[in-house]
């Protein structure tokens, strides 16, 4: 189901554009059982020689999610068995917003550097929580509004030929959810955050038969505030792709590969991630399918719920993953020796870690 809502919305991509102009943009982003659709417009230019870009976008998803609630969570799970601290997450998303270009990139025909504010409301309902959640404010579900205000800066792009990735995506960003927001109706939210994202990518061999490149991203996250919905506390707010702006990074635990999502929440997280990635363009199969490998090491702190970074222990994951790339997606089955807990553990991931 999910290989098909790919296609569907890889067809949707092409397709748009061509409708509306070059001043149409149209992104996607595929979620397990849910996605997020986006409508840009850049046809209003406020400032001559940059593009001013008005984004709507909308999302939704099933999600599985976990509380382990634990104040230190450092090696063993509060409760072993994760079936008794797992729920359902049935949420929605809508945003909309602006990204003013500051610094035009004439080379990619695009914004290198933009200022970003966006508002986003959500909804959550949470079903077969087996009680997990009852001591929580938001134990009956979540409404939630904030705004969002960013700078970009991003000049990264894809060698259609080699698949190699090459450039810097990073974004400085803030998000404000206060209690007068209208986030007291159903939960509670009084909190904001600081996040910051820098991803780099760098080619070193481009051939025929394989192309490789290495692949870096730290991720920094930093609430504040005294009423944090669990589903924040383990989220990291870092905007890995405009205009979505969804918690699309749960805690450490999702940012670590081989880590249990939403393990290691908290009000501090430092994240790094290094890849290797290989394509094998002589392989493709179909001229629709290339055979892609990557190598790659994770590590990660955070405060315990502290407040303050803590660096004993050093939570590190490595491992080794296979795959395709078609349809504008990396298709990869990732194995990962999570080395604090002497563990293995199997996953399948639709796109690059990051």
């Amino acid at each position: 189901m999910q290989c098909a809502l790919v296609a569907l919305l890889s067809l949707a991509a092409a397709a748009l554009p061509a409708l509306g102009g070059e001043d149409l943009l149209f992104q996607w982003d595929p979620r397990l059982w849910g996605g997020d659709v986006a409508l840009g417009w850049k046809g209003w230019d406020i400032v001559p020689g940059v593009d001013t870009i008005l984004w709507a976008s909308a999302g939704g998803a099933c999600q599985n999610n976990l509380y382990f609630g634990a104040a230190d969570d450092t090696v063993v799970p509060a409760r072993p068995d994760h079936d008794t601290i797992a729920y359902v997450n049935l949420n929605a998303d809508w945003r909309f917003g602006a990204a003013q270009g500051i610094v035009f990139n004439p080379a990619q025909n695009r914004n290198l550097v933009e200022f970003l504010v966006f508002y986003r409301g959500k909804i959550q309902h949470y079903n077969y929580d087996n009680g997990v959640l009852d001591p929580l404010p938001e134990r009956n579900g979540l409404l939630q509004h904030s705004l969002f205000t960013g700078l970009l800066f991003d000049n990264t792009t894809r060698d259609k030929a080699s698949l190699n990735r090459w450039g810097i995506y990073s974004v400085l960003s803030a998000e404000l959810a206060p209690a007068w927001l209208g986030n007291e109706v159903l939960g509670l939210s009084d909190y904001w955050r600081l996040s910051f994202i820098v991803t780099g990518y760098l080619p070193v061999l481009d051939s025929p038969v394989v192309s490789i490149y290495l692949a870096d991203r730290v991720l920094f996250d930093r609430i504040f505030g005294n009423e944090v919905p669990v589903t924040t506390l383990g989220s990291i707010g870092a905007l890995t792709e405009v205009p979505f702006v969804s918690d699309s990074l749960q805690a450490l635990g999702d940012a670590l590969r081989g880590v249990a999502d939403n393990r290691y929440d908290g009000y501090i997280k430092l994240v790094n991630n290094f890849d290797v990635r290989l394509h094998f363009p002589a392989w493709t199969l179909f001229k629709l399918a290339t055979p892609m490998a990557v190598v790659y090491f994770d590590a990660g702190v955070y405060d315990r719920m502290t407040r303050k970074l803590r660096f004993d222990p050093v939570y590190c994951a490595a491992g080794l993953g296979v795959g395709l790339y078609a349809l504008g997606f990396d298709f990869i089955l990732y194995g990962t020796w999570f080395l604090n807990e002497q563990d293995l553990y199997y996953s399948l991931g639709l796109g690059a870690h990051f």
